[in-house]
């Protein structure tokens, strides 16, 4: 078994760019932020684990969580 059985993946589509540029120039963050967020969005992903970008920060469903942060478990666990 490998990660692709347990992990669904998502394409870089022209939609996701879309999206990441437009998140990017409003949000001033850099595109390749952007582009994770927007991909963690449109896979449906609950929670996006980055010491980039601000922790407690959501956009289209997606919580930004610091994996090193001091409580990132428990809100991981508390769904």
């Amino acid at each position: 078994m490998s990660w692709q059985d347990v992990f669904v993946g998502i394409e870089t589509s022209a939609g996701v760019l879309a999206a990441a540029m437009e998140f990017a120039a409003g949000h001033n963050l850099g595109i390749w932020d952007s582009i994770v967020l927007s991909a963690s969005a449109a896979a449906g992903c609950r929670y996006l684990l980055s010491e980039d970008l601000p922790e407690g920060f959501t956009w289209n469903g997606v919580t930004v969580l610091n994996p090193f942060g001091a409580n990132v478990l428990a809100r991981l666990l508390d769904q």
